[in-house]
Formats: structure tokens, C-alpha cells, sequence
């Protein structure tokens, strides 16, 4: 009433979203502190505080009752919480973006969400089922909200138009231009809560900056017209409601899969290639109308079978809607060979999908296995079957297409509303695959706009709705979404080739001549390797697939980059399949600490533990063999895991420790290997060592036994050498960790995620840098010794990561180690470089101003070849780049730097974003450049 300020109520960082629940008694705040807070509003007291690891809060809501509270994350999901306790009631996924609205209907039993995928989704709260997908805006979809009287939902995007969408049908009956500066985030919207009006926050393009934030835009909206439609009134296109049903067929190496996907496609037997990676069949017998009106549309995904190629295919079966798991009903031996695996692959979390067994190639021999025992096995996994089909004569095939329409779940589908144009994107899409096209594979946006107009010259359609279409398109797996190594964006036709390179990649990894299950880098870049998948392309297209396959293993860290520092060749290492023994270590016992069970869909845990473990700040990879991997924290503190076992659909593994390190450390290793395993689709099984509590004995207790006792549900065992009855501990008990363990887990796992981001980065400016032929700096890094923190982050960090991106090093030690302890003769080689970075530190400073032993005198003479940069022209300064590691800039650098720092490198959270911008500028690369601009937004986080 009186425009008073009654309280002011603080987070940790950015504060996005408020919301009041309906009796305004609470108010909720959401930030990026990764906190959710629930306040007093009288008071401004703090009730409850509400956290997450690492998840940002970008919207809140309460629904009718205010029994409840939604929030949209940066992590791409919408968690609902109960308001009273702060407990997670569940966390629903399927946006794939940020969630940047959350809004709950008018009975509070609906929620919708808008997120910077362009969607927005509806789900029933109680459940978390996702209801409906609405298509149709081009942009990230900002704000959504429901009219009081529940008739109408408004959505504002960043394409500049509102949308109303009428909530019986959920069609869109208006689209509202709505003329907004999309350089500024203006999310607000509302309705009014008696009258029919709508209110948005706007601007007007064309006035001066300072005055554009300054209009609302009110509409008056006339129900009649909307919901009625009379005669006269422009109405939006029928939209077109549809669902998608995807069937998998996976087994083992030569079933007969492609021959019975042939057969149920097309109704007749054609010899099949063994698979080479994936392929994919629209299937028009299992499609359907809904008695809503939705088309129902199935497609049949067939993977290939050999082992090496499940690093591949798990990444891309977790979404299906129906499995056919085939064996070989021939094989005498052991029929049932590989099932077990997919059986586990596909039952856990999101994964879980109905399965049918099927015996294949039943004209070639009778199952070893009689009626029976087929049918027990299905009864004790759960799952349909056994089917016996042939593809050769036919046999049981119709009656195995009847029972996949019987199975496919049409009626819980969430049907997909979408715009005609959308749809007809989609179905030439389709249509592609159904026939003998031009052999081009990847399309320019351009090139793919003029095929579009080729199939009718009178369809219009604007190119934002084209590429929406196809970022649409890319999550149903029909197309995929790539870039150029200059930045340019392009699509990829048939993306089972992209997964298809993908396995050739493994195979080449696989066969590594030294056992080491890695591919030399700059021969992948340059088309050195002969991959059977780009014999019919062009030199642009095989470059563009090369740096995607190459980075969709980086992006879900099934390999890791690494750079030989004396060769200064660098690789992508595959841990999984690395062949190298471990040597013995006569002279270093190691501890064994907890051991895991885990099962589910396993393919690429071992590599992605290894690759994750060594991305963090605290642990460095040191070394790892097969099934084996160690890391360094601080001198000589080592840690590690092994994988001790390997079945289908499941794993062991342990985690040891050299002696000397502390609890402190075991604690935090634990803790990160427990967070990145917690990460997976997988069911954890924990096993404390146990060592006899007789004190004559202390005798530790062979895992296997402890595993299978626990297993077994038993709470004891007995020691195997006194005979002494031992307590067993739980083996779903979590790992306790103190608050500030738990806080630097997160932060470890953080770190964690922006290296992965980082290496990809990396990876794609080696791509263009070889495109463009630019020649590689040759950079010296000018440092102080002395400080063992600041050393390790020199020559392990930052020089690392230099050479990583290509960038030919000179330090001092490795110098030395080449050409001797010769101080004239290391200047000489100092004085030759093309660049000079000066990592200042107060020590640095000392040192240069006090010409020291053991050290001062080295930085002073390197300190005197700055200094003659620095006198020189200013294109002979800009070679000098001063970047602070600690202290204040006076007190780190010579004088003659002041003034000059190029890069801060104090703050650890923007470390990748910094020395990713350090590698630009070694290479003269403009921060504007389109090859790259995108790179750095994705590594660079609110700090900036």
C-alpha cells in the first residue's frame, strides 16, 4: 500500500524466480546457489532452506493448495518438492534443457513447464507422467502461465510471440506478435485473476537502449472469438497430434537381427550384411490412430551385436519403448549367450521397457533348450516370450508383429501437439530413409530449405520453424544436429552413420598395436585412418563426421585426451580397452578399501569412472592399465579402483590406497566414486571390507564370500581362519560424509563437468586449427619454484592443457631434461619463442627483485628477456602475456607488467574458461570468430 521496503532477503547468487503460495503465507526464491529458499513474508524470516548438489534453480511454483512446489532447473529437469517438509516427492526429466517456467493449472493437478528447447511440456503433477509436448515456437519458450479460469495457457518465447494454447485440445487458437528486445530476458506474464485481460512485460526494438525496458503490453482477450472460432476470425493451421514408439532389436553377434528386421519390415527375406553399427526401418504395421486423435508412428532401431560395439549402442537404447532380444535358436552350446546382457541393459531406471525374447533362425537347427526351461526364464526376468521365428521361411513372424502391437504402450504415450509445417519436416525426413536418395548425407540448412521447396513450391515456411523442426527431429534420433570445424551448422541426414564411424572408431582403438586402446589424434583430424563409413563422402563431409564422432565419445567420457609431452603427440585413449597388465609392484603394497557390485546398463561405467576421476582438480591421473587406473593427490598419495569382475549386465569393483594416505583423502575418493556411479541408470551394491573382530586373528574376509553372503540376505559370516562369527554391514548404507566433505565432493564433480566440456572445446579448435593451417605458437611459461601448490598447477594444469590444445610448451624442467642443466644455453632456447607467458605469484615477484640462489637467478636473466619484449614495439609486447595465479598484481609481477595482466587464474571456478581463452590467443584466434564463439559461452558459467 505504501511502496515501503519491508524486508530484504538475501541468497548466495542470482536470484530467478519468486513465487507466493495461494494462502501468502510463504514465499519461495530460487537461485543459482543451488538452493531453494521458503520465507515468512511478515517476518522475512527463513522457514526452510531447500538444497541440491550442483542443480540451479531458474523458476518456482506452488500449486493450488500450496501443498506443493515445482522448480525448473539448469540441469534440464523439473523437481517437485513438498512445500511444508522441503522433501523431494520426485524429479521429472524429458526437456533436455534448461527449465526456465514452471506453472501449475488451476485444479493444481497439472504442471507445465517451458524450457530452451522451444517445447513446452505437460505433466500430471501427482505422477510425474508427462502428458502432452506442445510444439510450435522457435525459440526458448521464457514464461508460461494459465488463465484463473482454466481455459486458456500462455507461453512467451524468445521468438517473439506469445502463444495461447486452449487447454481441451491443447491447440494453439492465437499467436500474439509480441515485439520484445530479445537481448533482454524479460520473462513476465500474467493473467488477470477476474478479468479476461493478459499482461506482458515488452520493449520497442527501435527505441534508444536505456528506454527499452520500459512498456507492459496489455491484451484484451475475447474468449468468444478464441474459443468459439467464428466465421471470418484468422485461426492458426489444425495442429497435429502424434507419438513416436521406438522398438529395439539387439542380441548377440550373428542372430539373424538385420534378416528378421528385413522380414517384419517389409514382409519378405533378403540376405543381410552382418550389421556394422545401426541402422533404422519407419514400420507402418504397428502404427496406429489413438481414439484422441493422435498418430501413432513405431520405428525399428536393429544394433549390432559384437562386444566392441555396446560402447557405442548404450548410448543410445535407453529410451526405448519395446525390446526384441534375440538369440540364436541354432547354437547347441550355449543359446542363451549375450541376453542376459541386454536383459539388464534395458531394466533399469529409464531403460525399463517391455521385452520379448526371440528365437531366430528356428530353419537352421531346434533349440538346445526344450519348451520349458525358455519359458521359466522369460517367467524370471519379467519378460514375453519365447517367440520362434524365422526370417528365411516367415515363420512366426505375423504372430510376433501381433504381439509387439499388443505390447507397445500407445495408450501411455504422451502425444506430441505440433504444427502442420513441423510435421511435414518430419515426414520428408522420414521419407529419406525409405528410399534411394542423391548419396549426399549432410546438408547445409540452406540446401536442406531447397529440398524442402522441391517437394511443393507453394509451401512457405520461415527458416527459424525449418530449424526448429530439425532440433525437434535430433531428439526423436532421426537427424542429428552437427558443425563444421569453422562453426557452421549442418545436418546430418542418416545419423546411424555418425553411430555407425563411431564403432569403426573402436574397432581402430581396438586394434592399437601397443595394447594402448587409443587413436593418434592428429591422424584421426587429417583422414589418416581408413574407415569404411567415409569411402562415399567428401573430404568436408568426412571431416565434419570425424570431429562429431570424436566428441560424442569426449561428451559422454568414454575416452579422455592425452598428450605425450616429449613427442607432443596427442590421443584419444579409450580405457575400456586398453590391454596393457599391470606391472608388478614389488615395493608398493596397496590397501583395498570398499568393494561395489554394480548392474544395469554397464557398458562405458569403467571408462567414464576413469576419465571423470581424472578430471577433477583434487586427483590426477597417473597411470591405467586394463581394468585398472591409479591417481596422484599432492606427492605420492595414491588412490585407485579396479574392476575385479565382468557378467552380463554386471560389475565388481574395488577401491584401494597406498598406506600413507589418510582418511581425509580415502574419505574424499569415496566419496567421488560413489557420486559418479550415483550418476548412472545402476543398481549399487556396497561391501564394507570386514576384517575378524578377534584380535589374535584380524583376519580379512575374502570379498567373494562376503559378496555372495550378502546377497544371499545374510547378516553374518564366519571367519575362514579362526571360525569367529562376524557381524555383516548393510550394503545400501551410504557413505557418511561431513558437510564439508560433501561440499567439496560437489565441487570435485563440478570440476568434473566443466573439464568434459573443456576437453570437447579443445578438440574442436584442434579441428579448425588443422583446417586453417595454423601454425602452433611456441610458448615459453616463465614461473617461480618454490611453492609446491603453484608448481603443480604449472606443470601439470596449466602446461598440460597447452599442449593438450596443440601449443608447442617450453618449461624449464622439461627443457632441462632434454639439453641438460644449462642456464646460458635454456635462455638461449627461451629467447627463440614465439610467446611468453609470466605466471605471477608474490614469489615470482620476490624472487625477481631479489636475485636469490635456487631460483632467483634463473627468473631474474628469464625476467630480462621479458624485459627487452617489453621495450620493443607493441606488437612485440603483446607477445609477453601476464596471467596472475595469486597475490594482487603489484605484488606478483615486475614493474614493467603492471597494467598488463591478460588472464586471472586465482578463481579455480573459471579456470577452463580463462585458459581456454589463453589458448585462443596463442593461436591468434579472434574471440568473435564463428568457429569458436560458442565454445566459450559453454564454458563460461554465471561467474562471468
Amino acid at each position: 500500500r505504501s511502496g515501503k521496503l519491508l524486508h530484504t532477503l538475501e541468497h548466495g547468487d542470482w536470484v530467478w524466480s519468486v513465487a507466493f503460495d495461494p494462502q501468502g503465507r510463504t514465499l519461495a526464491s530460487g537461485s543459482d546457489d543451488c538452493t531453494v529458499k521458503l520465507w515468512e513474508p511478515r517476518s522475512g524470516k527463513l522457514l526452510r532452506t531447500i538444497e541440491t548438489q550442483l542443480v540451479r534453480f531458474v523458476s518456482v511454483a506452488f500449486d493450488r493448495k500450496g501443498d506443493m512446489l515445482a522448480s525448473g532447473t539448469r540441469d534440464d529437469t523439473l523437481k517437485l518438492w513438498d512445500a511444508r517438509s522441503g522433501k523431494l516427492l520426485r524429479t521429472l526429466e524429458g526437456h533436455g534443457e534448461i527449465v526456465l517456467s514452471v506453472a501449475f493449472d488451476l485444479l493444481g493437478g497439472m504442471l507445465a513447464s517451458g524450457s530452451a528447447d522451444n517445447t513446452v511440456k505437460l505433466w500430471d503433477a501427482r505422477s510425474g507422467k508427462l502428458l502432452r509436448t506442445l510444439e510450435g515456437h522457435t525459440a526458448p519458450v521464457e514464461i508460461v502461465a494459465f488463465s484463473p479460469d482454466g481455459y486458456v495457457l500462455a507461453s512467451r518465447s524468445k521468438d517473439r510471440t506469445v502463444r495461447l494454447w486452449i487447454c481441451e485440445t491443447w491447440e494453439t487458437v492465437a499467436v500474439i506478435p509480441e515485439q520484445t528486445n530479445t537481448n533482454y530476458w524479460i520473462t513476465a506474464l500474467a493473467f488477470h485473476p477476474t478479468l479476461p485481460f493478459l499482461a506482458a512485460a515488452g520493449s520497442e526494438p527501435d527505441t534508444p537502449q536505456d528506454e527499452q525496458l520500459r512498456l507492459i503490453h496489455l491484451y484484451e482477450l475475447d474468449y468468444d472469438v478464441l474459443l468459439g472460432k467464428p466465421a471470418g476470425v484468422a485461426v492458426p493451421p489444425r495442429a497435429v497430434h502424434h507419438t513416436t514408439g521406438k522398438i529395439v532389436l539387439v542380441g548377440d553377434h550373428s542372430v539373424g537381427k538385420s534378416a528378421l528386421g528385413h522380414r517384419l519390415i517389409h514382409g519378405c527375406f533378403e540376405k543381410q550384411e552382418s550389421t556394422h553399427g545401426q541402422q533404422f526401418w519407419v514400420f507402418p504395421a504397428l502404427g496406429k490412430r489413438r481414439a484422441d486423435g493422435t498418430e501413432c508412428e513405431a520405428i525399428l532401431w536393429d544394433f549390432a551385436g559384437q562386444p566392441d560395439y555396446r560402447l557405442v549402442h548404450a548410448l543410445f537404447v535407453d529410451d526405448a519403448d519395446l525390446a526384441l532380444v534375440l538369440f540364436d535358436a541354432s547354437d547347441i552350446r550355449d543359446p542363451l549367450h549375450g541376453v542376459e546382457f541386454w536383459i539388464k541393459q534395458l531394466q533399469i531406471g529409464r531403460s525399463a521397457c517391455p521385452m520379448i525374447l526371440v528365437a531366430a533362425q528356428t530353419d537352421r537347427g531346434t533349440c538346445s533348450m526344450t519348451p520349458e526351461e525358455l519359458k521359466a526364464y522369460c517367467l524370471r526376468h519379467e519378460i514375453k516370450g519365447p517367440m520362434h521365428t524365422s526370417a528365411l521361411t516367415g515363420d512366426g513372424v505375423q504372430k510376433l508383429i501381433e504381439q509387439m502391437k499388443a505390447m507397445i504402450p500407445w495408450e501411455d504415450k504422451p502425444a506430441t501437439v505440433t504444427t502442420t509445417t513441423f510435421k511435414r519436416i518430419k515426414d520428408y525426413v522420414l521419407g529419406l530413409k525409405e528410399k534411394e536418395t542423391d548419396g549426399q548425407s549432410i546438408v547445409t540448412p540452406d540446401e536442406l530449405r531447397r529440398r524442402l521447396e522441391g517437394t511443393d513450391p507453394e509451401w512457405k515456411f520461415t527458416d527459424a520453424e525449418m530449424l526448429t523442426a530439425v532440433g525437434h527431429l535430433e531428439n526423436y534420433g532421426y537427424i542429428k544436429k552437427l558443425r563444421t570445424s569453422r562453426g557452421e551448422e549442418c545436418v546430418l541426414l542418416a545419423p546411424e552413420l555418425l553411430n555407425n564411424l563411431a564403432s569403426s572408431f573402436v574397432l581402430e582403438a581396438r586394434r592399437n598395436p601397443k595394447g594402448l586402446g587409443s587413436l593418434d589424434e592428429k591422424r584421426l583430424l587429417s583422414g589418416d585412418y581408413s574407415f569404411s563409413e567415409l569411402t562415399t563422402l567428401t573430404e568436408a563431409e568426412c571431416d565434419v563426421l570425424l570431429d562429431a564422432a570424436a566428441l560424442l565419445f569426449l561428451e559422454h567420457n568414454v575416452c579422455f585426451r592425452e598428450t605425450d609431452p616429449l613427442s607432443m603427440k596427442s590421443y584419444l585413449v579409450f580405457p575400456e580397452l586398453i590391454n596393457l597388465k599391470k606391472p608388478i609392484e614389488e615395493d608398493k603394497v596397496t590397501e583395498e578399501g570398499v568393494a561395489y557390485t554394480v548392474s544395469g546398463p554397464t557398458e562405458n561405467v569403467f571408462a567414464s569412472l576413469v576419465v571423470l576421476l581424472g578430471y577433477t582438480q583434487t586427483f590426477t591421473r597417473t597411470n591405467q592399465w586394463k581394468n585398472n587406473a591409479r591417481y596422484e593427490v599432492g606427492e605420492g598419495l595414491v588412490c585407485g579402483f579396479r574392476q575385479e569382475g565382468e557378467r552380463d549386465g554386471e560389475l565388481d569393483f574395488v577401491i584401494c590406497f597406498y598406506p600413507e594416505v589418510g582418511q581425509p583423502v580415502r574419505t574424499l575418493f569415496q566419496g567421488l566414486f560413489e557420486s559418479f556411479l550415483a550418476r548412472r541408470n545402476l543398481t549399487v551394491m556396497r561391501y564394507e571390507p570386514v576384517r575378524c573382530t578377534n584380535e589374535e586373528c584380524a583376519h580379512l574376509l575374502d570379498r567373494t564370500v562376503v559378496r555372495q553372503r550378502m546377497k544371499e540376505d545374510k547378516d553374518f559370516a564366519f571367519c575362514n581362519e579362526c571360525g569367529e562369527k562376524l557381524a555383516l554391514p548393510k550394503m545400501a548404507e551410504p557413505i557418511q560424509l561431513t558437510r564439508d566433505v560433501e561440499a567439496e565432493v560437489d565441487a570435485q564433480r563440478s570440476m568434473a563437468e566443466q573439464r568434459t566440456r573443456f576437453e570437447q572445446a579443445v578438440f574442436r579448435v584442434q579441428a579448425y586449427v588443422a583446417e586453417q593451417d595454423i601454425k602452433p605458437s611456441e610458448c615459453f611459461i616463465s614461473y617461480a619454484w618454490g611453492e609446491a601448490q603453484h608448481e603443480r598447477w604449472v606443470e601439470r594444469q596449466l602446461s598440460t592443457d597447452l599442449q593438450k590444445a596443440g601449443i608447442d610448451v617450453v618449461l624449464d624442467r622439461w627443457e632441462n631434461a632434454k639439453i641438460g642443466a644449462s642456464i646460458p644455453r635454456f635462455v638461449e632456447r627461451v629467447a627463440t619463442c614465439d610467446r611468453v607467458v609470466v605466471v605471477g605469484t608474490p614469489l615470482y615477484r620476490h624472487k625477481y627483485d631479489n636475485d636469490e640462489p635456487m631460483g632467483g637467478y634463473v627468473v631474474a636473466a628469464e625476467g630480462d628477456l621479458i624485459g627487452k619484449r617489453m621495450i620493443g614495439k607493441e606488437k612485440k609486447k603483446d607477445t609477453v602475456l601476464p596471467v596472475l595465479l595469486a597475490g594482487a598484481e603489484e605484488k606478483s609481477f615486475p614493474p614493467l607488467l603492471h597494467g598488463r595482466v591478460y588472464a586471472d587464474f586465482r578463481n579455480e571456478k573459471t579456470y577452463f574458461a580463462t585458459a581456454f581463452d589463453l589458448i585462443l590467443s596463442l593461436y591468434d584466434i579472434d574471440f568473435r570468430d564463428q568457429a569458436v564463439a560458442d565454445l566459450r559461452d559453454s564454458l563460461r558459467g554465471p561467474e562471468f
